[in-house]
């Protein structure tokens, strides 16, 4: 089934009765504005599992899952995004273009170019494997993959390539077929500033397979010159970077027979693996490890291996990794290179054995974090335990259950020596609710803080926008993402500017486009706690307001600044027939122009609901 449009599941969802569907699977009933029922997650005598049925959210004040409609769906049958959207568009009669050719005429250009685009990219791949086997232009691309000690019957299975030097080639060849320079030009094949220059020339070519044995896009290491070593395929309309991992279509039975998955930095890494018998191996594709991709490994194995370069970045890699499978469900252990500073380095010097024993060497999530935080802060301190505590915040967000949450605590506090109460306490206080805006509890629930999800003023502000989309243009006039201190904030930002290109206003259709998963519970937690139902308006508002002063308080600060080095000058430090006058004038506009930021400030400030 080929992607689904954003606008299409907006239209999807926007026709589904949420209570219905919630209510075919266990018993609600209505309470405050919301509905509630016993979670069907987990064991409970006192109902804790609320569905929002204006937006479609559920959440449970009990387990803390939570989300929409669809992972609703996702969870209690075993579906997958594509089989959860499919069931609802059935109920409510939408034709999804991929599977019944009812389709529109623009769902019908959709699809004729998709077909196209893998067609392309299936043709394309035989031709490079084809020059990377057989013509002088690959022979120094397949010695360096054989030198690295990838056999040729690994180069055949993942159909390896080579790109020629050509800058004119690819364009060549490609019309030379028939493509227009109209379609080439959305391949994924070429620059977007020059439509004739190949993204790939003079590179090992790595095809990118889905589950279905598709040609979805390419990736492409250097051989000489400058440029950056690794490049990959824009997302295109049969590709998604966030969505896809590298090597999951050879990869996916061994993580069933196995029960676990490997997933290591790049192309070459994963290839290594391979080679060396670590079939249930997998790569991100250029980007950060995502919760979407979590998930595709969380449905076919419990168990996940974390094999990050063993340098500064890779370990940074392996940070937000560990709290992003947590919070898939799987249980996460990071892999311990000494060898080398990659897999791919250990199969070229230290050969298949030695590679085939590294996922043996291996910790838990949990630990792993501990050893981080006493790498990089001094626990000698009260200051560097406090960085410390803060540091963990994200991965107790992600573990899924108080006792999990209780049991890294105590850990915690016996390596670290930061009492577990106090932690606990200081944690609790992060994630705590604004106590200018107190939710309402319901009945049978615990406190919204529960919800477990570290927040700051951005982080909160922004996720009070997707819960009222429609109040999104008048933040985005006001605000640019590059404002924003916290990333998940930013990240809600980028979310809700791509569905207001794409017409989309409803919170349930735009939920899905988080990558982050514990992003995901937090806004249907704050959704289903009620803090927002009476003041949305009021807190986006204010929200508005807090940026703008942040922004004239920066300029205030260098206004500032500029006032104590001309006043500096003109009293002391100005060479001698200077032009006094006019430093004088200088000095009186900027105090005039620092008044008038006073105003505004103090303005803005006076319209905030402190």
């Amino acid at each position: 089934m080929g992607r689904i449009s954003e606008s299409l599941l907006s239209d999807i969802l926007a026709k589904t009765n949420f209570i219905s569907l919630y209510q075919e699977k266990l018993r609600l009933t209505r309470k405050g504005g919301k509905w509630w029922g016993l979670c069907p997650f987990h064991a409970e005598k006192t109902p804790s599992f609320s569905v929002d049925d204006q937006r479609g959210l559920f959440y449970c004040f009990g387990c803390q899952k939570g989300g929409s409609i669809i992972d609703f769906l996702m969870e209690t049958d075993k579906l997958s995004f594509f089989e959860a959207v499919e069931e609802l568009a059935e109920r409510v009669d939408i034709k999804i273009p991929a599977r019944d050719g009812a389709w529109t005429e623009r769902d019908d250009k959709e699809e004729k170019e998709r077909s196209s685009l893998l067609a392309l990219n299936e043709k394309l791949a035989a031709t490079f494997h084809w020059l990377l086997m057989n013509h002088e232009s690959g022979k120094e691309a397949k010695s360096i993959l054989l030198r690295r000690g990838i056999p040729e019957k690994t180069i055949e299975a993942f159909s390896l390539g080579y790109a020629p030097a050509d800058l004119t080639w690819l364009f060549r060849f490609l019309s030379g077929k028939g493509y227009s320079a109209e379609f080439l030009s959305r391949s994924g094949l070429f620059a977007s500033r020059n439509p004739r220059f190949p993204l790939f020339a003079d590179r090992i070519i790595f095809p990118i397979v889905d589950q279905r044995g598709r040609y979805i896009a390419f990736g492409g290491r250097l051989i000489h010159g400058d440029g950056p070593k690794y490049i990959n395929s824009p997302d295109t309309l049969v590709f998604r970077k966030q969505e896809n991992l590298f090597a999951l279509d050879k990869a996916a039975q061994a993580m069933k027979t196995e029960g676990k998955a490997l997933v290591c930095e790049g192309y070459m890494d994963a290839i290594s693996f391979h080679a060396s018998g670590v079939e249930y191996a997998v790569a991100p594709l250029g980007t950060a490890f995502t919760s979407r991709q979590a998930q595709a490994i969380a449905r076919r194995a419990e168990r996940l291996l974390l094999c990050f370069d063993s340098d500064q970045a890779g370990k940074k890699a392996a940070e937000r990794a560990c709290a992003i499978a947590e919070a898939a469900g799987l249980s996460a252990a990071v892999v311990l290179v000494s060898e080398g500073k990659d897999a791919s380095e250990i199969l070229e010097k230290s050969g298949v054995d030695a590679l085939k024993k590294i996922p043996d060497y291996s910790i838990s999530s949990g630990e792993f974090l501990i050893r981080r935080a006493e790498e990089l802060f001094d626990m000698t301190t009260v200051e560097g335990k406090s960085r410390a505590s803060s540091f963990l915040y994200p991965y107790l967000d992600a573990l899924g259950t108080e006792v999990k949450k209780n049991g890294f605590l105590e850990i915690v506090g016996r390596r670290l020596g930061i009492n577990p109460t106090a932690l606990l306490a200081d944690y609790v206080k992060a994630t705590a609710p604004d106590q200018r805006h107190p939710p309402r509890q319901a009945e049978g629930t615990g406190p919204a803080q529960k919800a477990g999800i570290a927040r700051t003023a951005d982080y909160f502000f922004m996720t009070a926008v997707l819960l009222k989309p429609e109040l999104f243009p008048s933040v985005q006039e006001a605000i640019n993402p590059d404002d924003f201190d916290d990333p998940r904030a930013r990240d809600i930002f980028s979310a809700l500017l791509e569905a207001s290109q794409n017409g989309i206003w409803e919170t349930a259709s735009i939920l899905p486009s988080l990558g982050d998963a514990s992003v995901r519970r937090f806004v249907v937690s704050v959704a289903a706690s009620g803090e927002l139902d009476l003041d949305i308006d009021r807190v986006v508002k204010d929200g508005i307001s807090r940026f703008k002063i942040r922004r004239l308080e920066k300029e205030r600060l260098r206004l500032t600044m500029e006032i104590a080095k001309a006043s500096a000058k003109r009293e002391g430090d100005m060479p001698s027939g200077g032009d006094q006058k006019g430093e004088g004038l200088e000095l009186l506009e900027l105090m005039k122009r620092k008044m008038t930021l006073d105003k505004e400030i103090s303005r803005l400030k006076g319209e905030v609901d402190e």
